[in-house]
C-alpha cells in the first residue's frame, strides 16, 4: 500500500448548520461525516460555529465511545476545523464569545449571556486550561445544591443601568437539569482543550481578498435574483427578504435577519397563512449563511462553479441547480414549519438521546487507520465534488482493501510465529523426555503459560521494531474484525451526486493567510469603537493615530504592546465612561500610546439652578477628590436622553424638584481637554420649590446663594468646580450681554 496514491476532496457539509437541531437532522448530518469518510475517502471540515454551536456536538460528548472515535478522527485528518479572522483555536473562538458584556446568543450550547457566573466559570476553564471546578459543581459535595443555582443565577442591566434578576428560584428538577448541563460542558470543553492542542487539524484562513467579493448579503441578493418558478410562493419570499431592515441596511450577520423575520411575523400580526411564506424566506437565509461559509475555507470542493456568483446578473445554471436541490431537502416541502422555523432564540437545553440511530463512527476510525499508508494526491487546482467521483470511491475502497490485506498477512505471520513456537515447545518436550519423566498434565500447564508468555513477547519485540506486526494477542482479536469490514467495504454501496450541466470541472487552489499574531481583545474593541465613532479620530498632522485598518500595522502595536508592555485599544468601558489609549504614530514608523476618557452615553448636563434669584449649590463628598466640594447640580447622561430629559432626571433625584419653565442654555464647556473630549452643556433653570434629597449620591447641604456671594466663595476658594465656576462665568456674559 506504501505509495499507492488516491484522491481525496476537502467537503463542507451543510447538514451540520447548527440551526439544523432537530433529532432527525442532527442524525442526517452525522450519517453525512460518517458517508464522506468511510464511503467516499473525503476529509470533512468544520467551522467553529458548526462545532461549537452544535446540539449533536454537545450532547454526544457525554457519550464516552463517540467522544473517543470523533477525536480519534480529528487525529487521523479525517475531520478538520477551519480556521477564521486572527481565531486560531476552538478554544480561543468560545472566549471571543462568550463574553459576559456581549449579548452573543448560542442555538445549541446551553449558555446565556446573562448568566455572568457561569460564563466566568468557562472562561477559567479553559484560560488555566482546568475543568476541575465544573467538575465540583457537576458531582456535588462540596457545592451544594444552592451553590449550583447560584452558578445559574441570571442577571441583566435596564435601561436606567439598575441589575435586575430574571431568573427564579429553582427547584430539585432545575438544580438535576443544571447538573446535567455541567456534565455536558465538562466533556463538551474537554474535547475542546485537547483539539486546540493538535495544531494539523486546523486549516488556515482563506485570503480576505479572495472571499470579499463573496459576503453575505452579495450572495443573497444573488439567489433573489434566480428565477424560481417551480416554487409558487418565490415572489413573495424576494419581497420579504427586499424588505427586511437588514437587507435594506446591507448587513452580513445571519442572525440579525433571523430576528426580523421573527418580529415582522410575531410582532407584525401577521396572519398564520404567512407563515409558509416567512418560514421559507428563513430557510433561503439559512442556506446562503452556508454557501458563505463553504466559500470562505480554502479549498473545498463544491457542487457548483463559484464564479457564477461574482456578478449579480450573469447566468447561474450550477449554483441555481444546487440551491433548487438544497433548497428542496432543507425545505421538505413545509413539513413541521412551527417547529424548525421563526423559533424564539433560547439557551434551553434539550440532549440528543437517541445515540443507537447514529452511525458506528468506530468503523470510520478503522477505515481512516486502513488507509493511512496511501499517499494523498493533491492537483494544481480544487476538483468539483462530482469530479471523478466513481474512479475516486473505487480509489478508497482499494486502499480499505490493501489496508485490510496488510494487516491480515501481518496477523497471519505472527500466528505462524505462533506455530513454530509450538513446535519447538513440543520438541523440547521430547527431549525432555528423553532424559528425565515429566507429568504430562504439569508439563501441558507450563508449556501453555510459557507459550503464551513467549509468543506475546516475540511479536511485541517485532511490532516495536516494525509497526506493521501486532501483537499475537492483537492479530487474534482483530482478525475477525478485519474480516467483517472486508465484507463491509465489499457490500458499500457507491453513490454519484448529480452534477449540474456546463460547470467547469475545477478551480484555482485557495491562498491561505496563515494566522501569525492574534490582536489583543482591547485592539479589537478599538477597532470596532472607531469604526462607530469616526468623527472622534479625525485625522491631525500633529497627532496621528495608527491606522488600526491596517494588518501591519497591528501587527507593530502587538509587538510593541508585548515587548514594552505598553497599553493599546479600548481598555475600559463603562455605561458613564470609555477609556481609550490611543496609539499615535511617530516620524520613526514606531507609536506611543495616548490616553484619553470618552463619555460612553452623552456628554451629561451642569445646571445653574436658580430659585428666587439665588442659585442653589450642592455640598457633596467627591470620591475621586475623597473630599466635599460646593458645585451647581450635574450628571452623567443615560443612554438615547435628549439634555432636556437628563436635567429633569437630575432635578428630581437631587432635589425632588419639577422643571416649571424652559431651561435657558448658556453654552458649552470642555472641562479638561487633554484627557478627555466631554463638551458640557451648561442650562440655566428656574425653579418654583424643591426639596434637599440629603444623602442621594452623598449630598450632605444644600444652601442658596446670591450671585454675588458665589463670585466671592469662588474668589477665595471655597467653591473650586471648574464646572461651577465656567458655568457662573457663561451666565455673567449671559447678563452683561
Amino acid at each position: 500500500m506504501i505509495g499507492t496514491a488516491i484522491q481525496q476532496k476537502y467537503v463542507y457539509l451543510f447538514e451540520l448548520d447548527s440551526v439544523r437541531d432537530s433529532d432527525e437532522e442532527i442524525i442526517a448530518g452525522q450519517a453525512a461525516i460518517y458517508d464522506e469518510i468511510v464511503r467516499k475517502g473525503n476529509t470533512v471540515v468544520l467551522t467553529y460555529n458548526q462545532l461549537v454551536d452544535s446540539r449533536a456536538f454537545f450532547s454526544l460528548m457525554t457519550d464516552e465511545a463517540y467522544y473517543r472515535n470523533i477525536l480519534q478522527l480529528f487525529e487521523q485528518g479525517c475531520i478538520r476545523i477551519s480556521q477564521f479572522g486572527d481565531i486560531r483555536t476552538v478554544a480561543q473562538y468560545i472566549l471571543s464569545t462568550v463574553d459576559a458584556n456581549k449579548k452573543f446568543i448560542y442555538s445549541a450550547l446551553p449558555l446565556k449571556f446573562t448568566q455572568k457566573r457561569l460564563i466566568a466559570l468557562v472562561q477559567r476553564s479553559l484560560v488555566y486550561s482546568d475543568l476541575s471546578e465544573i467538575r465540583e459543581y457537576m458531582e456535588g459535595g462540596r457545592r451544594s445544591d444552592e451553590d449550583v443555582e447560584d452558578l445559574f443565577i441570571e442577571l441583566e442591566r435596564d435601561d436606567a443601568g439598575n441589575v435586575k434578576r430574571i431568573s427564579m428560584d429553582g427547584d430539585r428538577e432545575d438544580v438535576a437539569m443544571h447538573r446535567d448541563i455541567l456534565k455536558n460542558l465538562y466533556s463538551f470543553l474537554s474535547i475542546i482543550l485537547r483539539l486546540s492542542m493538535l495544531h494539523d487539524v486546523y486549516i488556515a484562513p482563506r485570503k480576505a481578498s479572495e472571499i470579499a467579493p463573496f459576503r453575505f448579503h452579495h450572495v443573497l441578493q444573488c439567489v433573489l435574483r434566480l428565477s424560481m418558478s417551480s416554487i409558487p410562493q418565490w415572489e413573495e419570499v424576494r419581497a420579504i427578504l427586499q424588505d427586511l431592515p437588514a437587507f435594506r441596511a446591507g448587513q452580513n450577520g445571519r442572525s440579525r435577519y433571523h430576528r426580523d423575520l421573527y418580529r415582522q411575523f410575531h410582532d407584525g400580526g401577521l396572519a398564520d397563512a404567512q407563515r409558509q411564506a416567512y418560514s421559507l424566506a428563513e430557510a433561503v437565509v439559512d442556506l446562503c449563511y452556508n454557501y458563505v461559509c463553504e466559500i470562505s475555507i480554502c479549498n473545498i470542493s463544491k457542487h457548483y462553479n463559484v464564479e457564477e456568483l461574482r456578478e449579480l446578473d450573469s447566468p447561474k445554471p450550477t449554483f441555481a441547480a444546487d440551491f433548487m436541490r438544497r433548497l428542496q431537502i432543507v425545505w421538505d416541502r413545509g413539513n413541521q414549519v412551527k417547529s424548525r422555523f421563526l423559533r424564539e432564540e433560547t439557551n434551553r437545553f434539550v440532549p440528543f438521546k437517541q445515540k443507537d440511530r447514529l452511525p458506528d463512527f468506530s468503523e470510520a476510525v478503522r477505515m481512516a487507520e486502513y488507509t493511512r499508508g496511501c499517499q494523498l494526491s493533491e492537483a494544481e487546482s480544487v476538483p468539483r465534488y462530482e469530479y471523478e467521483e466513481m474512479e475516486q470511491q473505487r480509489g478508497h475502497r482499494q486502499a480499505i482493501f490493501s489496508g485490510i490485506g496488510q494487516k491480515l498477512f501481518f496477523s497471519f505471520i505472527c500466528l505462524l510465529a505462533a506455530c513454530g513456537v509450538k513446535f519447538a515447545f513440543q520438541d523440547m518436550k521430547h527431549v525432555l523426555d528423553h532424559f528425565m519423566n515429566v507429568g504430562t498434565a504439569v508439563f501441558s500447564i507450563a508449556e501453555t503459560i510459557l507459550f503464551l508468555l513467549f509468543t506475546e513477547w516475540i511479536s511485541n519485540v517485532l511490532a516495536a521494531h516494525c509497526p506493521v506486526f501486532v501483537p499475537l494477542s492483537k492479530a487474534l482479536g482483530s482478525m475477525y474484525t478485519l474480516l467483517r469490514d472486508a465484507w463491509h467495504t465489499f457490500c458499500m454501496p457507491r453513490a454519484v451526486s448529480a452534477a449540474s450541466p456546463g460547470a467547469e470541472v475545477s478551480e484555482a487552489r485557495s491562498q491561505e493567510t496563515p494566522i501569525d499574531f492574534i490582536t489583543p481583545k482591547e485592539l479589537r474593541d478599538y477597532q470596532a469603537y472607531r469604526k462607530r465613532h469616526g468623527g472622534l479620530f479625525a485625522p491631525s498632522d500633529e497627532i496621528p493615530i495608527a491606522d488600526t485598518g491596517d494588518r501591519a500595522v497591528v501587527r507593530k502595536l502587538v509587538r510593541s504592546m508585548e515587548l514594552y508592555h505598553q497599553e493599546f485599544g479600548m481598555v475600559y468601558q463603562s455605561r458613564y465612561n470609555t477609556f481609550l489609549v490611543d496609539p499615535i504614530a511617530k516620524a520613526d514608523g514606531t507609536y506611543y500610546p495616548f490616553e484619553r476618557v470618552l463619555p460612553t452615553a452623552g456628554n451629561g448636563v451642569v445646571i445653574a439652578a436658580m430659585r428666587a434669584e439665588k442659585f442653589i449649590l450642592l455640598k457633596q463628598y467627591r470620591h475621586a477628590l475623597r473630599a466635599e466640594q460646593y458645585s451647581f447640580p450635574r450628571g452623567y447622561a443615560e443612554p438615547g436622553t435628549a439634555p432636556l430629559e437628563n436635567i429633569r432626571r437630575e432635578l428630581a433625584e437631587e432635589l425632588h424638584a419639577t422643571v416649571m419653565h424652559a431651561p435657558q442654555s448658556l453654552g458649552f464647556l470642555e472641562p479638561d481637554s487633554g484627557l478627555t473630549s466631554r463638551r458640557i452643556e451648561v442650562f440655566l433653570v428656574e425653579l418654583d420649590d424643591y426639596q434637599a434629597n440629603i444623602g442621594h449620591e452623598g449630598i450632605i447641604e444644600v444652601r442658596e446663594v446670591s450671585p454675588e456671594d458665589l463670585a466671592q466663595m469662588i474668589e477665595n476658594g471655597t467653591v473650586s468646580d471648574g464646572y461651577t465656576i465656567g458655568a457662573m462665568e457663561l451666565w455673567q456674559l449671559k447678563n452683561a450681554s
